[in-house]
């Protein structure tokens, strides 16, 4: 009962009426846990307190049922920020992580990215681009494209000569400026974050182009050009002439759901073979021969 607060005159008479409802009723008693609380006080009051030392927790009977007595605090609502979602004004308020929230950039090896230490039950903590692990190889690759800058790029010469057949010509892949034979048509997994540049100014790609299609040989096939994020240069054959492709989450969304492109020439037919670029993540990968797989999380 909602009795307030009484002043007692000296000799009144103290009624078990009045301990109940101006000591007991409004006094906070401290109980093992829920079940005592329930077990001494069948018939509580609105507005009765009371603490359970179990759980550490101070409670309050709403009318119908214990509430959890949360105080009055500095914060009055929360908002999600950068590349988050969620928050409230009140009760119980759930952030979450928004990815399609956040801009998009072109990540530098200094870098900061979060992750679950598998060695440490999980535990999150941060790493850079720059110390993500990656085999020997590649990593020697990245340091010898990167030096000097901060835009993750990865470069491959390609040439163009005769399958062996001799009546067809494919694409040979050759790591950064190496100048030997190269990998006929190979498939590679290509990385979300990082820029993928094809050296085509080799004197064999006259008459020649390297262009993508998610349609295996690409126009020929009665597939269309891949044009998002890449970036041509100059003409084939001639100096300094490259294709560059960006992979980021656009790319990946337009590229479909098998993630997968097709390199080929426009002006013959044939000249990819199978090569594919499989744009990590993809199901299940598909990278072979070169195999350059920098996985970003």
């Amino acid at each position: 009962m909602a009795n307030g607060f009484k002043v007692f005159s000296v000799s009144e008479v103290l009624t078990a009426a009045d301990v109940n409802d101006y000591l007991m009723e409004q006094s906070i008693a401290i109980f093992a846990d829920s079940t005592a609380r329930d077990a001494q006080i069948s018939s509580p009051v609105e507005g009765q307190f009371c603490y359970l030392a179990d759980s550490n927790v101070l409670q309050f009977y709403s009318g119908s049922s214990w509430a959890s007595y949360i105080g009055e605090g500095d914060i009055t609502a929360v908002n999600a920020g950068t590349a988050m979602d969620g928050g409230g004004a009140s009760g119980s308020v759930t952030l979450n992580v928004d990815v399609n929230a956040a801009s998009s950039a072109t990540p530098a090896s200094g870098d900061e990215i979060l992750i679950a230490d598998v060695s440490a039950s999980n535990a999150v903590k941060k790493t850079t681009l720059n110390d993500l692990p990656v085999s020997t190889a590649t990593q020697a690759a990245i340091d010898a494209v990167t030096a000097g800058t901060s835009t993750l790029t990865i470069l491959f010469t390609v040439k163009v000569a005769d399958d062996g057949s001799g009546s067809q010509n494919v694409f040979y892949f050759l790591n950064g400026t190496d100048s030997g034979a190269g990998t006929r048509s190979p498939a590679m997994d290509l990385a979300t974050g990082f820029k993928y540049k094809f050296d085509v100014s080799d004197s064999s790609f006259s008459g020649h182009n390297l262009k993508f299609s998610t349609t295996e040989d690409g126009s020929h096939n009665s597939g269309a050009e891949f044009t998002t994020n890449v970036t041509t240069s100059g003409t084939p054959g001639s100096a300094n002439a490259y294709v560059q492709i960006e992979i980021t989450p656009e790319t990946l969304g337009i590229a479909g759901a098998t993630k997968t492109l097709y390199y080929y020439c426009s002006n013959h037919s044939g000249m990819g073979g199978s090569g594919s670029l499989s744009l990590y993540p993809a199901a299940g990968g598909g990278g072979s021969s070169v195999g350059l797989i920098l996985a970003l999380g």
